[in-house]
């Protein structure tokens, strides 16, 4: 072979064997949040799965932001984890590429893939009781880059007043766990940290609950983790702008695949597709971070200082000037989010409506109310309220709230979570209902109202997963409804006890797959003869509560003794026939609702002391 094609062929060799190395190795770099080890024990099992999946040995390296930065710039990362604000600046330095995955967290066997930030003070504060409780106070952050343990406070305070640079005296402690011992030590008078976090050190043991309490805390049934602000997306998974697309891709489609055998709270379950990190981007405009950071390259004072007198008459050409293309912009920009186009690429229910009806609406809305077109929706409604159920709670939306319009009630209480119950050809769905003002002149308004589909995340929240009825947490607040109705109209409310009679014997001879069919059958009989404003629930172990709004103690005990004659009556599979035992009563005014309960349940066990199969109702 010539020496000339001996050397060619050696140095193709030579590529190819280092692209085989390189391809056979990825660096996956971790933000730091909490501590190396903690970083390393979330995603060891990731980086497993990834290595097994892409047949590559990937190795993680926890780092702090500017450590991951410096080695993007040197070509030493493949792929990145980082907070949401942390990914928006990598992204405007072209260091990497958008995200392609969300991550996803388990908290209290719910998913969710957002965070946001909490504020704690000591619970012997009683001087802090709201945001602006905090002008003037000492407050511990873990540092000005985390977004979860600063970012995401100093906006919501922002928003509400607060001017955090000017307003309050912020101590960098490193870490969120130095934030929260700080915290309980009194050593300051509150601290920012990320959700997630209280949870996870009471778990550990690290803090006691009652050493705490929550300042501006949002009650989300949908979100389980303590939270003083805004959700936004959680964590980014990006990649190197150095690996080829076809890398990527295998990335994401993996990254997808991934199922967390991990158990407990604040453990990553997995991801899911890139969230809309607009609100991150939003954030980051007003509080003025990287990467919108920088100072204009000129002033006005410089302008002066180079055109001298003449820049007078300049000013007043370009305050005209600008005002005329304001004016444009303005009139464009009302158009454009008008313009159907823009309103059809959301894949929620959107509707734009005045102070008297629906203006327009997009394609997601039309299929939620089974029309084809808005016109047709007016000839038959005026508004989407004409479709809203009853709820459990207050929480949930009617036409009329409080002798205001359902969304005058939502404007005029812009922190409260509320949500709609919709049924639609007798399908009914749950959404979280949103509005924000888009202009308003005197007594005419237009506002833009949004429908977040929220079925899901509710049922897992309020159902019994064996039942397939209400849980008791959810229970108890349909309870605390109940009395709020009855003691403003007046209206009889009474309760139902019942549970099967020698369970234990069940489980015991047939075994606890028999006892729990047993348990949704009954449940599900009981169920089937309720009215649609009656409730069963179960209360625990074999034990259910029967809530009944505008019944009296007669009626009551009528609808028991039924209930009891067709358990009784019911062939069980593999069992044969059961009976039950019941306790019934009616509130009583100036009863306390623990007292109420207490006593029904009492007579309950009286049934079971007399015999069971009986229905006790005093």
């Amino acid at each position: 072979m010539p020496i000339q094609k001996q050397k060619l062929f050696f140095l193709l060799f030579f590529i190819f064997i280092t692209n085989s190395l390189v391809a056979h190795s990825l660096t996956f770099g971790i933000f730091t949040y909490r501590n190396a080890q903690k970083v390393m024990s979330e995603y060891e099992p990731i980086a497993t799965y990834l290595s097994k999946e892409l047949n590559v040995t990937v190795v993680i390296k926890p780092l702090t932001q500017e450590e991951l930065e410096d080695e993007l710039n040197k070509g030493t990362l493949d792929i990145v984890a980082t907070n949401p604000t942390h990914y928006l600046s990598l992204q405007k330095q072209h260091k990497t590429t958008g995200a392609i995955a969300t991550l996803v967290k388990q908290h209290n066997h719910i998913y969710t893939a957002n965070l946001g930030g909490v504020i704690l003070t000591h619970s012997n504060r009683a001087d802090i009781a709201s945001l602006k409780d905090l002008k003037g106070k000492n407050i511990a952050i873990p540092g000005k880059k985390f977004l979860g343990g600063f970012l995401t406070q100093n906006y919501e305070l922002l928003e509400n007043g607060v001017d955090v640079s000017k307003d309050v005296t912020l101590l960098e402690l490193g870490s969120h766990d130095r934030v929260v011992q700080a915290v309980v030590d009194g050593t300051v008078d509150a601290g920012f940290i990320r959700s997630g976090i209280y949870e996870e050190l009471v778990e550990e043991g690290l803090l006691n609950p009652r050493d705490v309490s929550v300042v501006h805390e949002y009650m989300m049934d949908y979100f389980p983790l303590k939270v003083s602000t805004t959700l936004y997306p959680e964590w980014a998974i990006v990649a190197a702008k150095k690996l080829d697309v076809d890398i990527i891709s295998k990335i994401a489609v993996a990254l997808y695949g991934y199922v967390g055998e991990q158990k407990g709270n604040n453990v990553i379950v997995g991801f899911t597709i890139p969230g809309d990190y607009a609100e991150i981007d939003r954030l980051a405009r007003a509080l003025r971070i990287p990467p919108y950071e920088m100072a204009p390259d000129f002033t006005s004072k410089d302008i002066f200082q180079k055109y001298g007198n003449n820049i007078s008459a300049i000013v007043i050409v370009i305050v005209l000037f600008i005002g005329a293309l304001w004016s444009l912009y303005q009139k464009a920009r009302r158009e454009k989010m008008y313009a159907q186009s823009i309103l059809n690429a959301a894949p929620n229910p959107i509707i734009i409506r005045n102070e008297q009806t629906i203006v327009s609406a997009n394609t997601a809305f039309l299929e939620l109310v089974q029309y084809d077109s808005l016109e047709a929706f007016k000839k038959e409604h005026n508004s989407i309220s004409d479709f809203f159920e009853d709820g459990e709670t207050d929480e949930y939306l009617r036409a009329r709230m409080y002798d205001q319009s359902w969304i005058e009630y939502i404007l005029s209480n812009p922190q409260t979570e509320l949500k709609a119950k919709v049924n639609v050809g007798e399908k009914v769905k749950l959404y979280r209902v949103k509005a924000s003002l888009l202009e308003s002149k005197g007594d005419t308004y237009r506002v833009i109202v949004t429908f977040d589909d929220i079925s899901l995340l509710v049922a897992q929240l309020t159902t019994d997963s064996l039942t397939k009825v209400p849980n008791k947490m959810h229970f108890d607040l349909m309870f605390k409804y109940a009395l709020n109705i009855h003691k403003r109209e007046a209206k009889p409310l009474s309760l139902i006890f019942f549970d099967v009679d020698y369970f234990k014997r069940v489980n015991d001879m047939y075994g606890h797959l028999v006892g729990d069919k047993i348990l949704y059958d009954m449940a599900q009989l009981v169920k089937a003869s309720l009215r649609k404003t009656d409730t069963v629930a179960r209360w625990g172990g074999e034990e259910f509560v029967v809530l009944l709004p505008n019944t009296s103690l007669a009626d009551a005990k009528n609808l028991a003794e039924n209930l009891r004659v067709k358990i009784e009556s019911k062939l069980f599979e593999d069992v044969g026939h059961l009976t039950s035992s019941f306790g019934v009563s009616e509130y009583l005014e100036g009863e306390k609702s623990t007292e109420f309960l207490e006593r029904v349940d009492k007579l309950l066990y009286e049934a079971k002391a007399n015999g069971r199969n009986l229905v006790i109702a005093r």
